[in-house]
């Protein structure tokens, strides 16, 4: 079978190759789901350095990640290399790990040059029948850091990669069970494949197929979009993965359709630049009308003017909308869905658990908490008012006051109930607006978790001093939040209504953590000379984030898809957005060496 296999395969390679030729895309196939493209750096090299993660890389910022880089290389592979030989590993391979090793810090470098495709096509769910692609374009020629990377990987692991002809191809192969992985170089492109398929297969799939990526309408999409210069384009095809997955029971079919994913059709993703700025936009296709957790997010568009008082130095802030008792509604047909799938018979006394839930709350959870709130949340972290986490506040729109306060007071006091600790709502009132305050008598709770109602919105904290501050801003005691010249002119350039903003501030977490670096290097230092840490390697904060300005993202909602824009300066790894950032972070150090 696999030699009959195996010259089908070669009649096909002439035509194969042909097509590797035009495009890599060419090697996925047209039914592809999920594709994301990645350029690499070479490719927008100029307009890289012109944002300002690029001028902060070319810096000192840049001469100590190159600095840390070559410590860490110098010191794994002398780690590789010492526990190989305590395991007694014989000479020859050991001296191949040592050739893989060498390589393997080439890999960023390789990838910065020429990118990377991902594309994954799942076929069926009964039986199991996916595969995922990586292709590295026009790496063939140069594919030794790729390859040794997944050699030395297969090595540490113990695993041993048989080496196969297939059509022609040199293929080193890893069976692991129900999921085979091989990679080879196809044509001018370096290619690793992961799934059911064995490499014979997976190669007859790859050349067989009538039709390839390029004729897929969402990468026609994608591949089209010249709304600013990108380095990076993605998408997701929701109704063909909603498809298979409502296949797989009548049960699924019901959930999927609870939870509202029904109605996605297809996610659209681009990230480059503009400017200074890296500039991302993602389109979810979802047209009206929506069902399920859909609902909760589906409201009426607001602008700036509208929100409440955030504070000037808040270091990120975020607004809205979102609808709790919509939400309670669209989660309780998700669980009795839940259920239904694991215990048929209970899933009809969902319902009646809940409201065993309720008495014993002595409130009703949707009626007098969630359905005494408005559809607009609103959340900000401001050093100020309390360190790292502590310092965030929670503001939600009010629909009726009396009912909450009343919910919140009989919650509180039933939850101390629950785990046997005695809890006080204290009241009280600053700047004439009524506070509560929690204490909770337990040894080690040290939060004082607060609230107060004030213009409609109420606002929950840790403590007390966040609360007051809220007040203070909403009774013009203190100053809110304005955008500087610099974040008008961000916002300036963004929809002026939207379903979701969010502003975050790279510049504060940058030096905080800055500030620490030579503490924690002295004592790397102090403890493990051998480490060679250099501490007047650590570059100036205020050096590093000159350059640096907040991110800006909103959301808009047309009724047919929501729309979501980034520009920013820097997203750190609580942010969500661009996949530049990362990519040139990792790259940068490995390219200064070069």
């Amino acid at each position: 079978m696999f030699l009959r296999s195996t010259l089908v395969l070669f009649l096909c390679t002439a035509s194969g190759l042909a097509r590797a030729q035009d495009i890599p895309e060419n090697l996925l196939p047209a039914g592809t789901q999920v594709y994301a493209r990645w350029d690499g750096v070479d490719a927008h090299r100029a307009a890289y350095l012109q944002t300002a993660l690029g001028k902060m890389l070319q810096g000192d910022t840049g001469k100590f990640l190159s600095a840390v880089v070559t410590q860490l290389q110098d010191y794994s592979g002398s780690l590789l290399t010492s526990g190989q030989l305590l395991k007694g590993v014989p000479p020859a391979r050991l001296q191949q790990i040592q050739v893989d090793a060498t390589e393997a810090p080439k890999l960023l470098p390789l990838l910065a040059k020429h990118g990377v495709i991902i594309g994954v096509e799942v076929r069926s769910l009964e039986p199991p029948a996916a595969q995922l692609m990586l292709i590295v374009p026009d790496a063939g020629p140069t594919a030794a850091p790729l390859f040794g990377t997944l050699h030395l990987l297969t090595s540490l692991a113990d695993i041993d990669a048989k080496e196969l002809k297939v059509a022609g191809r040199a293929v080193h192969y890893l069976n692991m069970g129900p999921v085979h992985a091989s990679w080879w170089v196809e044509g001018k492109h370096a290619v690793i494949s992961v799934g059911t398929d064995q490499p014979d297969a997976a190669i007859r799939r790859m050349l067989d197929a009538t039709k390839h990526l390029p004729e897929n309408p969402l990468f026609k999409r994608v591949q089209g979009f010249n709304g600013f210069e990108t380095g990076a384009r993605a998408f997701v095809d929701v109704a063909a993965l909603v498809r298979i997955a409502k296949s797989r029971s009548k049960e699924v079919s019901k959930l999927i359709t609870d939870v509202g994913l029904d109605d996605l059709k297809s996610w659209t993703f681009y990230s480059g630049f503009a400017g200074a700025a890296e500039r991302t936009l993602s389109e979810l296709e979802a047209p009206q009308p929506r069902r399920g957790l859909l609902l909760a997010l589906s409201s009426k568009p607001f602008r700036l003017a509208e929100l409440p008082p955030i504070p000037p130095d808040a270091l990120s802030w975020s607004a809205t909308n979102f609808d709790p008792g919509l939400f309670y509604d669209a989660s309780l047909k998700v669980a009795e869905s839940v259920v239904a799938l694991f215990s048929p018979d209970s899933a009809p006394h969902v319902k009646d658990y809940l409201k065993l839930a309720d008495n014993f709350l002595g409130i009703n959870l949707r009626d007098d908490l969630l359905g005494a709130l408005g559809s607009r949340f609103v959340q900000y972290t401001a050093s100020a008012e309390g360190p790292f986490v502590f310092g965030q506040t929670y503001l939600f729109k009010v629909k009726d006051a009396k009912k909450l306060t009343a919910a919140l007071e009989q919650l509180a006091k039933t939850l101390g109930k629950l785990v046997n600790v005695e809890v006080r709502v204290r009241k009280g009132a600053y700047q004439g607006v009524q506070t509560y305050e929690v204490h909770v008598r337990q040894q080690g709770f040290l939060f004082v978790p607060t609230f107060a109602i004030h213009e409609d919105w109420i606002a929950l904290s840790y403590f007390p001093q966040a609360v007051h501050g809220f007040i203070l801003r909403a009774t013009k005691a203190l100053p809110s939040w304005q955008a500087d010249p610099r974040m008008q002119a961000t916002l300036d350039q963004l929809p002026k209504e939207f379903v979701s903003i969010s502003v975050s501030d790279p510049s504060p977490t940058i030096r905080q953590f800055l500030s620490l670096a030579p503490l924690i290097g002295g004592l790397v230092e102090s403890f493990a000379t051998e480490a060679k840490f250099d501490v007047s390697n650590v570059p100036n904060a205020y050096e590093v984030t000159q350059h640096l300005f907040p991110n800006v993202s909103v959301v808009t909602d047309d009724g047919n898809c929501f729309r979501s824009e980034t520009r920013a300066s820097l997203i750190l790894p609580v942010d969500f957005g661009g996949l530049d950032t990362y990519a040139l972070f990792a790259s940068f150090g490995f390219l200064r060496m070069k």
